[in-house]
């Protein structure tokens, strides 16, 4: 099986399948799998994916997929060379599009992105003050919970005074493979771009005392915090659920 697509939902089907027995092979148009995340994360992950049997191919293009009697053959651009790759199913997991194109928002003045999802503030308010929206059609995060929230938030707002937020920096979010994948707040780069100094810390497992008693000590954790204030603003770690570990924190002085 091809996967198309290193992202969450890409990865869980990916080790899903090669523990049934699959040889898989994910194709990754960007640098790295999960490339929302931090470097050390994706490194990380994507060893223990190839560890576990997985073929990973990244910064790569997909020129063209054609049939090969009951199989189909991709044919890619990687590392400067061109080169088949024959399997029997292909899995694309290649994200979501907004079904925002026949819903008339040009016509009411609801603004969307260059994808199509429509644009609100943190109230779920959108361009036209008197139109709110949640759920995926506001796009990332794109969770079931978080939609549940921007719903209710919504409808508050809308027949209320009550005006109430949302903080996206608080929203977890987790890859189910394993080890497993989670993260909450700002990456160092997203820190970075809003003009936050950051201090980035990263513990490897192998130092967590529990990681050794439960017998996995695959992965690590980062924390990002704000230089001077030593605020936590992110947290991406990779680590089997057994392992998971409480970090005791100094106070900042």
């Amino acid at each position: 099986m091809a996967v198309v697509g290193g992202r969450a939902l890409g990865l869980e089907f990916a080790e899903m399948y090669s523990h049934f027995g699959t040889k898989v092979t994910v194709l990754q148009r960007s640098e790295r799998i999960l490339p929302e995340s931090e470097p050390e994360i994706s490194r990380s992950l994507k060893n223990y994916l190839e560890e576990d049997g997985i073929r990973i191919i990244t910064s790569m293009r997909i020129n063209h997929v054609q049939k090969k009697r009951k199989n189909k053959v991709l044919n890619i651009s990687a590392s400067g060379k061109n080169f088949n790759i024959e399997c029997e199913q292909i899995l694309f997991a290649t994200g979501r599009k907004p079904n925002t194109d026949f819903l008339g928002l040009e016509k009411s003045g609801v603004k969307t992105d260059e994808e199509g999802f429509i644009i609100v503030n943190n109230e779920m308010q959108t361009s036209v003050s008197h139109i709110w929206a949640g759920g995926d059609v506001i796009g990332e995060p794109m969770l079931v919970t978080i939609a549940a929230k921007e719903g209710a938030v919504a409808v508050e707002n809308a027949f209320t005074e009550n005006k109430k937020k949302i903080n996206f920096n608080e929203v977890p979010s987790a890859v189910f493979t394993y080890p497993e994948v989670a993260s909450v707040g700002l990456t160092d780069a997203e820190a970075n771009q809003k003009g936050i100094k950051c201090t980035c810390r990263t513990l490897p497992l192998e130092f967590v005392p529990k990681a050794h008693v439960v017998g996995d000590t695959r992965g690590l954790v980062k924390i990002i915090a704000e230089n001077n204030t030593k605020k936590i603003i992110g947290v991406y770690t990779v680590q089997s659920p057994l392992a998971f570990c409480n970090i005791a924190i100094p106070k900042a002085n």
